[in-house]
């Protein structure tokens, strides 16, 4: 009798478990949706990974790879130029003048007229 009573409150709390699983899983998938369609951060992944799938379905691999390749080429002479080098300088010096405890002068370069 006890071996009977112990199977059937195992399948009664197996059977539990799998219902309040399920139901928490959809309550969670339906939540997680609400707050996606009202995200616009969301949106924009949500159609970047569409227009991935949809290059790589029509058997653009090669020309995704050229455009993120040429991207990355395109990135890295930008951040090497002697213009961002002496951006990023000029970044550092502020952040550290503004940061320090001393009064600060601002120097801004003079317009020019046109």
């Amino acid at each position: 009798m006890t071996l009977i009573a112990a199977i059937l409150n195992g399948v009664s709390l197996a059977i539990g478990m799998l219902i309040g699983t399920r139901l928490t899983g959809d309550v969670f998938e339906k939540k997680i949706t609400k707050i996606m369609d009202k995200s616009p951060t969301a949106k924009s992944l949500k159609k970047l990974v569409e227009r991935t799938d949809k290059l790589l379905e029509e058997g653009k691999a090669e020309e995704l790879i050229d455009k993120v390749t040429k991207f990355f080429d395109n990135a890295s002479e930008l951040v090497s130029s002697p213009e961002a080098k002496q951006f990023f300088a000029n970044v550092t010096v502020l952040m550290k003048d503004l940061s320090s405890e001393s009064k600060v002068e601002l120097k801004l370069p003079k317009k020019k007229s046109v």
